[in-house]
């Protein structure tokens, strides 16, 4: 098990374009109205960099050979650090201890073992079931066939189901061991 975070921490897991994205900005909402401070941390799986905006002052610092460049504006504060290719998701956590958050939701990242939503577009989605701590599986195809020993959701039922899915999420509070 991991070591005691101050905030939740859940995965959303799930192949491209099966809707993860979509499930995080929901929640995201969901639990601002509820007054939690929510994080999210994204793994670009899809190869290469994250999109940055070309010729700011915090590229051309990184650009320069900076190992970091952050640049704060009225309300945000935006952080590019140059290598991360060492760092482990546990470090990557770590930066997020340094503000206050009452949940991290961690998009991809499949194979870590935080507790996790699975969101499943079709039937070969399914061999994702095999990964550890699998609270909850969003679907869209009607025709898949899921057990019953996790709670499960529809996809075009997410709004009507947000309250059953983030009290899931929220009650992983008692299991961080604070």
């Amino acid at each position: 098990m991991h070591a005691s975070k101050p905030f939740i921490i859940c995965q959303i897991a799930g192949y491209k374009n099966a809707g993860k994205t979509t499930v995080i900005e929901k929640l995201i909402r969901y639990f601002t109205v509820l007054n939690k401070k929510t994080a999210t941390l994204k793994h670009h799986g899809h190869g290469g960099e994250p999109k940055q905006v070309q010729g700011t002052d915090s590229i051309k610092h990184l650009e320069a050979g900076s190992s970091i460049s952050g640049v704060q504006g009225e309300k945000q504060f935006q952080l590019s650090i140059a290598d991360v290719s060492d760092f482990s998701l546990e470090k990557l956590i770590s930066l997020y201890t340094f503000i206050p958050v009452d949940i991290l939701l961690i998009e991809g990242f499949k194979q870590a073992g935080y507790p996790k939503i699975i969101v499943l577009k079709n039937e070969e989605d399914k061999k994702l079931l095999a990964l550890s701590n699998i609270i909850a599986v969003i679907y869209w195809d009607e025709d898949i066939l899921l057990s019953d020993d996790k709670k499960i959701f529809r996809m075009k039922d997410l709004d009507k189901e947000l309250p059953n899915i983030a009290a899931l999420i929220l009650g992983l509070e008692e299991m961080r061991g604070i």
